[in-house]
């Protein structure tokens, strides 16, 4: 015989549920993926570093670095947009879900950093720098931080820069600067002119045809085809240890170590151009090649 639950008990376990599954969404953690490299780049974890590459998930307390001339693109799960520059250390503090809290706490410890995001009802991302955390709310804010000064700025939408014990300056127009020198006396926010402008966005953009690894590239750069398995792994762990995702296949009874995911043609010459540049890494030849070549 059927068994039926009474109206009133079915509406009441339909809500527990509903309740318990939006609570375990509210609860669940932000992610922050890596969507594209310019290599080299690396993401430190537990002291340890490993070279980045596309779809790699950070977490709290990761570390992301990238090297003179790199670039990285990460993406959070609302598809806000995190742009790192050239010779940046970024450690992510926390990631959080709950829309009281901040989406990212993150600290600069050097280099460029750039939130781009729609803007629309989001929670802000915390940016912490030496002496000020810059509160970003989008929709396209930079900052960045050295030895020389800080500073953020406001390319669309709003900011808000904190220090303790002082009044909070507020950014809240295209063009809005907040910079500091080191050792100077602090100046009001400015209005960025059209060369800092210029230069501010070029920062932290990836560089298409300059050694740009993104998901589904379908090019590699060939470091080395070597009959020794021995010195197949030795220079893929001097490849790895200089920021480079290098694998090694088996290929005609001979050894090819590789990078993977290289967008374009143009991307994966200039990757190995650079590596062989390098006089370190040991690449003194190479080639570009399709990935199913």
């Amino acid at each position: 015989m059927p068994f039926h639950l009474p109206l009133r008990t079915a509406c009441a376990v339909l809500t527990a549920s509903l309740a318990a599954w939006a609570g375990e969404l509210l609860a669940a953690p932000s992610t922050l993926t890596v969507e594209a490299v310019q290599a080299p780049a690396w993401v430190e974890r537990n002291g340890q570093r490993s070279p980045v590459e596309p779809g790699m998930t950070l977490r709290a307390q990761d570390k992301a670095l990238t090297a003179a001339g790199s670039r990285l693109l990460l993406r959070m799960d609302d598809r806000s947009a995190i742009k790192l520059g050239e010779q940046t250390e970024l450690q992510v503090r926390s990631l959080d879900a709950q829309p009281s809290d901040p989406k990212g706490h993150f600290k600069l410890a050097a280099g460029v950093f750039r939130y781009v995001t729609d803007g629309i009802g989001k929670a802000p991302v915390h940016l912490e720098l030496g002496s000020a955390t810059v509160v970003m709310r989008g929709p396209d804010v930079w900052s960045t931080t050295n030895a020389d000064q800080e500073a953020a700025c406001v390319f669309d939408g709003k900011a808000e820069v904190v220090r303790d014990a002082k009044p909070r300056i507020a950014l809240d127009k295209p063009g809005a600067l907040w910079i500091v020198y080191s050792g100077e006396p602090e100046k009001p926010a400015d209005q960025a002119t059209p060369a800092q402008w210029t230069k501010f966005t070029a920062q932290s953009e990836l560089q298409a045809g300059g050694g740009v690894l993104s998901p589904g590239g379908r090019w590699r750069t060939v470091a080395a085809l070597l009959n020794s398995p021995a010195q197949a792994a030795t220079l893929q762990a001097r490849l790895q240890a200089a920021g480079y995702p290098a694998e090694t296949k088996a290929k005609g009874g001979r050894h090819e170590v590789r990078i993977n995911q290289l967008a374009t043609r143009a991307d994966a010459e200039a990757l190995l151009q650079r590596l062989r540049s390098d006089a370190d890494l040991g690449v003194t030849e190479g080639r570009a090649a399709l990935a199913a070549q």
